[in-house]
Formats: structure tokens, C-alpha cells, sequence
């Protein structure tokens, strides 16, 4: 169970709404923006998510044990303007990484532009951010991170793409609540960073890079482009160099080329 009182206590959470089951965390945050007077941050979580969406057509869905829920922040509090909101979204891949390290010192930690995070060289979250229409300065945070959910009875297809911290650690398990804390803290403190331009995002976020310095072909819509990714610029797009330049870009599906 999610200790509700602790979070409220130890986070910076104004409220918390937490469900044994929803179709889908960030499709419940999306209409509950659209309140005119609403205590932010607010998170809206479940123990199991049967609809979760990920970018484009993806799908997430969250099985018993793992962390599935949608944050709704008002961007002004944060004191961020829209031109820093490619930096938030890599802020939080990169409050995820930060806490993974702390529960699995040792463990290979590892990002994926834009916004997954990989676990041993296999995926373990998968963030979606998205834009209340009505209040344009919301923003809902989705995230979907395995936790307790083990893959070691899954396909072979699928262990080979994903993985969860019982998984990485011999099949210890973890407390959910204790884990939420310390990614909305580590968040909290990155944020503030951003605000006050007091961290070197790019540096950071680069070393933890798992596309540097490989091959690459990022498909935006109906435009492709293929070179070698050289990490990301201190405004959150990705550098990739080609044959001709090196181009920067700010959205789009990425995969490593063989």
C-alpha cells in the first residue's frame, strides 16, 4: 500500500489521490486540470492501470508492484517558462535515474532521449508529459516505473526490452512509497535547479546518455534523419551529428541503428 500521510508529510505534494485500478492515470490528471482551482502538485496514482498511454500509439500498462502515476504541476509555480520546458522533461528522466542509483548503487543507470530510462541496458520507466488545453501553464507528468513487478516469467521477447528494480536486485522487493519520496524530492531539488540555471543539464544528462556516440535515426512525423548522437544541447534537444552538420532536435521517436 502507498502510505498517503507520508507523502503528504515528506514531499512537496499538495494532494494525493491513489486507485486500485484506472484506465489511465494521465487521461484522469487531463480532466481534473481543467478545475479552475486546484492544489498543485497533485498526483493521482494506482496500484494497476489497464489503458496507460506512452508517446504516439505506445502503450503502458501497469501490473501489481510497480509505481504508475500522473503529476499535475503548475509551471509558473516552478517559476519555468514554456522555453524551459524541454529541460523539465529531462529533469525528470533524470530525478528517476538519480533515485534508481540510490536503491541499486552499482547498477548500470542509463537515459534515453526523451524520456525512458533504462535499467541494466533494458527499459524500467517510460515518461509521458503532456498539456492541460484549458490551463496551459499545467502540465500532467505520467510516469510508469517497475518496481516490484517482475519480469522473469515474462516472454523472452519482452525480458529482453524491459526489466524492474526486484529484477536488478535478485528479486529483493522495494517499498513503493519509500521510492515515490525519493524521486519527488530528487525532482523537487533539479527543478529548483533549472529555475535558478545553477545545474549544467547537458553534462549531466549526457554522461548518462545511453545513445552517445552510436548511430542513430530519429523519426519526427514524416521526417527522418540518421547520424551519430553526440548527447543533447543545454536547451534539451538532441544533438545529432550527420555527414553534413550537427543538427539539433527537439522532438521525435529515436532508435539505435544496428
Amino acid at each position: 500500500m502507498i502510505d498517503i500521510p507520508r507523502l503528504l508529510a515528506e514531499t512537496n505534494l499538495r494532494q494525493v489521490e491513489w486507485f486500485e485500478q484506472v484506465d489511465s492515470t494521465n487521461d484522469w490528471a487531463l480532466q481534473l486540470a481543467t478545475q479552475p482551482i486546484l492544489q498543485t502538485p497533485h498526483l493521482i496514482g494506482a496500484d494497476r492501470q489497464v489503458s496507460g498511454r506512452g508517446r504516439g500509439t505506445n502503450r503502458w500498462w501497469g501490473s501489481d508492484g510497480s509505481l504508475t502515476f500522473s503529476v499535475i504541476v503548475d509551471m509558473t509555480s516552478f517559476g519555468l517558462t514554456p522555453i524551459d520546458w524541454p529541460r523539465f522533461s529531462l529533469v525528470t528522466g533524470l530525478a528517476v535515474s538519480t533515485m534508481l542509483s540510490s536503491f541499486l548503487p552499482g547498477s548500470a543507470v542509463g537515459l534515453k532521449w526523451p524520456n525512458d530510462v533504462w535499467l541494466q541496458g533494458r527499459k524500467v520507466c517510460g515518461i509521458l508529459i503532456e498539456q492541460c488545453d484549458r490551463y496551459p501553464d499545467r502540465l500532467i507528468v505520467g510516469i510508469g516505473l517497475n518496481v516490484n513487478n517482475s519480469f522473469e516469467d515474462a516472454s523472452e521477447e519482452l525480458r529482453q526490452i524491459a526489466t524492474s528494480m526486484t529484477d536488478t536486485a535478485s528479486g529483493s522487493t522495494f517499498s513503493r512509497t519509500d521510492v515515490l519520496i525519493r524521486f519527488l524530492n530528487e525532482w523537487k531539488t533539479l527543478t529548483q535547479y533549472v529555475a535558478e540555471g545553477s545545474i549544467n543539464l547537458a553534462e549531466r544528462w549526457s554522461r548518462a546518455c545511453v545513445l552517445s556516440g552510436f548511430p542513430v535515426k530519429i523519426i519526427n512525423g514524416k521526417v527522418e534523419a540518421i547520424g551519430v548522437c553526440a548527447g543533447i544541447d543545454s536547451d534539451g534537444a538532441l544533438l545529432l551529428r550527420t555527414a553534413f552538420a550537427l543538427e539539433k532536435h527537439y522532438a521525435g521517436t529515436v532508435r539505435l541503428l544496428e
